[in-house]
């Protein structure tokens, strides 16, 4: 049973929903008690009648949701049935003023506020706080309006029962609407930081993509470029690999070489791995000189040659690489300085593949 309902709450993927069904719960097992409470206390069979309307009511107002998934028509529905014909029968039924009907009737205008705004949810706190309003004065001006009067010791045990479940009725439908809202929350902070990683990360490899690298050259890099290396890698043939091993393969290629690039980074010095396009990869070192900088560059060369693949063990992975300092006077902006850089690359493709062209100023 506990199962069954916790898979339903959880099965209630928005806001609205989750509010429904626990404000409804809420109001029916009240309403129930206060229909035990009114038999009890012996007022008369209208009023007990009245009271297990407002649980009938709840019933019926989940099983049209269910069937319409009109949630917040079907809750205002049951608000306005509550708020401008059960509860002023059940204040007239009830004892009027001397009893505690006023605390439900408030409870159930405040009920009002949870439903989705718009002008609906407006017009129907405006009828039923007029409607409640009406039905006070009426039996202000006319008391033979109300049926059952309460003597003094009734009046104080029906305004001490009514006050214990107003204030659980409001207790639990803020404490449930909080959850709810809580929840959701998470949910949305969970979304964005996902959007966020993805708007930034290369969906096959996890690397930063184009996009993150072009900002963060303009950002970061151009702004302290005499600490900057840019290094670009190629990977060589790997058309024949696509069309020899198939395109699944040489996804798992790329995600292979991209991971193996991304073992040298040093976040913390403020260098980023980033897939610049298909199979090329663009590497931002931070380095106190060129030869610093040629040996990490190098070293991951020399690692892509002793990648091996257990289906495919005769394939033999090379990479062609640019390696350039960021400070080249003669290159005025980033997109110089990525065009340069991948002259070097095609340079290295042109004498023979599997090494790295590097260019540093006098």
């Amino acid at each position: 049973m506990i199962k069954s309902l916790k898979h339903f709450w959880g099965v209630q993927d928005t806001l609205e929903r989750k509010m429904f069904w626990s404000i409804l719960v809420v109001v029916t097992v009240v309403a129930t008690c206060s229909a035990v409470f009114t038999v009890y206390e012996g007022i008369n069979a209208s009023a007990s009648l009245a009271s297990l309307g407002c649980a009938v009511l709840c019933f019926i107002v989940a099983f049209v949701a269910v069937k319409t998934e009109l949630y917040n028509q079907c809750y205002l529905v049951m608000c306005c049935a509550l708020s401008c014909f059960l509860m002023p029968m059940l204040f007239l039924f009830c004892g009027g003023i001397t009893s505690g009907m006023p605390l439900y009737c408030i409870t159930s205008l405040s009920l009002i506020a949870f439903a989705v705004r718009g002008r609906a949810k407006n017009i129907a706190f405006i009828v039923s706080l007029l409607v409640q309003a009406a039905t006070i004065y009426m039996s202000w001006k006319n008391p033979n309006l109300v049926i059952a009067t309460l003597d003094r010791d009734g009046s104080f045990l029906d305004i001490l029962v009514t006050h214990i479940l107003t204030g659980i009725t409001l207790f639990a439908v803020g404490s449930f609407s909080l959850m709810s809202y809580v929840q959701e929350r998470e949910k949305s902070e969970k979304l964005v930081a996902q959007l966020d990683y993805l708007s930034v990360r290369d969906s096959l490899t996890g690397l930063y993509n184009r996009r993150y690298l072009l900002k963060f050259l303009d950002e970061t890099v151009w702004k302290h470029r005499n600490e900057y290396f840019i290094a670009m890698f190629d990977l060589d043939n790997f058309k024949q690999v696509n069309g020899k091993y198939g395109h699944s393969f040489g996804d798992e290629v790329i995600c292979t070489v991209g991971k193996l690039i991304q073992k040298s980074e040093d976040e913390t010095a403020g260098e980023i791995v980033t897939r610049f396009g298909c199979e090329k990869f663009i590497y931002l070192i931070n380095a106190g000189s060129e030869v610093e900088a040629y040996s990490k560059v190098e070293s991951i060369r020399k690692a892509v040659r002793q990648v091996h693949f257990e289906d495919h063990p005769e394939l033999q992975l090379t990479i062609s690489g640019g390696l350039l300092p960021c400070n080249v006077k003669t290159i005025v902006d980033t997109k110089q300085l990525l065009f340069r850089v991948d002259e070097l690359v095609v340079s290295a493709k042109m004498q023979g593949k599997n090494q790295i062209r590097n260019m540093v100023e006098n």
